[in-house]
């Protein structure tokens, strides 16, 4: 997350609210009501079209459905209330990423991080995602182990030797477990841990405890 946000008001002129979108290096910039509460976004696509139409002189076009036509009408804008599309999506700082991934895969260029009191704290973008895969094979493998404790243990026994190895982001489970859900639990635990690319899963186990009998 980004908690350095800039933000524009609904009567921010035009000029100001490219300005903040360029300082912003985001595709969008936060339109916020007088308690700092998200109602909108302004889109570089919306900005875009004052070009596209210069300024909503050109006629009204006649191809492109409703989306040009939209743009056309936001060409001739001239403050951010205007220009917006809201409200925005908007998640809580401590929404898990691949929650947070889903919702920025079905909505606007940008998440709105908010409070309890759904205040905005800071903007989530791609960008912001994708930096888990910037972790070091290392502390992938440190968190690995410390994740896998509980599934390698065993009955009476010392703890299964399982080995993880990471290359790139892709890790490589090998070694021998006593039941088949602690192998697969392993796997799916392993791939939920941001930074990880890809889970070869070559766990094997002695009993398989999730087997269906008495039929």
């Amino acid at each position: 997350m980004n908690r350095t946000v800039v933000t524009v008001r609904r009567e921010t002129m035009f000029k100001d609210v490219v300005c903040a979108l360029l300082a912003s290096d985001a595709g969008a910039v936060p339109v916020v009501d007088d308690t700092d509460r998200p109602v909108g976004l302004v889109t570089e696509e919306a900005l875009v079209a004052k070009l596209e139409f210069h300024g909503g002189n050109d006629p009204r076009p006649l191809l492109g459905g409703a989306k040009a036509r939209n743009r056309w009408r936001q060409s001739a804008a001239l403050t951010a209330g205007d220009l917006m599309t809201g409200p925005p999506t908007t998640v809580y700082g401590d929404t898990r990423i691949g929650r947070a991934a889903a919702r920025l895969a079905h909505s606007q260029p940008l998440l709105c991080v908010v409070d309890e009191d759904m205040r905005l704290i800071g903007v989530l973008t791609a960008r912001d995602l994708l930096s888990v895969y910037q972790r070091s094979d290392q502390s992938l493998i440190a968190e690995i182990h410390a994740l896998l404790t509980p599934d390698v243990q065993r009955p009476a026994r010392s703890p299964a030797p399982v080995t993880v190895q990471v290359d790139h982001g892709v890790v490589i489970l090998d070694g021998s477990l006593t039941f088949r859900s602690r192998a697969e639990h392993a796997g799916y635990t392993v791939a939920h841990i941001p930074g990880v690319v890809a889970v070869h899963n070559n766990l094997t186990y002695d009993l398989d405890d999730l087997a269906i009998t008495g039929f």
